[in-house]
């Protein structure tokens, strides 16, 4: 029987699962806040979620965002931060299996048009994009 917090993980990377076909990037926009979210299956021989939670801190912290990290061995690393009062991002690096990594990453700016969060999401993907080769 699985616990309730592995049920909680695989019910999670299923509903990620289904956002990978969308075709990345993508972009949700209203006068109160942007969002840019993007989402990648890798095989895990190319990309762990280990490597994925590092490169997310890394280049967090290269943009002057703070960053926090949360981990469930073998399952799931969410990282997470921000700007205070400017915007916030989640990356979920999830293990599907032993075969596949799922990085989904979001970038919400509390403002009109994509800024610093947005940005930061879309160079966590180029980075995981350029690790996995």
């Amino acid at each position: 029987m699985f616990g309730s917090e592995a049920v909680k993980v695989a019910i999670f990377a299923l509903s990620v699962a289904g956002l990978a076909s969308l075709s990345p990037p993508a972009s949700a926009q209203s006068a109160d806040f942007n969002l840019t979210y993007h989402v990648e299956r890798t095989p895990a021989a190319k990309l762990s979620i280990e490597t994925c939670s590092r490169i997310a801190t890394q280049v967090a912290r290269q943009s002057k965002l703070s960053a926090e990290s949360q981990s469930f061995p073998r399952q799931l690393v969410l990282v997470k931060g921000g700007n205070r009062g400017t915007g916030i991002f989640t990356v979920q690096c999830i293990a599907v299996g032993t075969t596949t990594t799922v990085s989904a990453v979001q970038g919400i700016d509390y403002r009109e048009g994509k800024g610093a969060l947005g940005n930061y999401a879309d160079k966590v993907f180029a980075s995981l994009k350029l690790a996995a080769k």
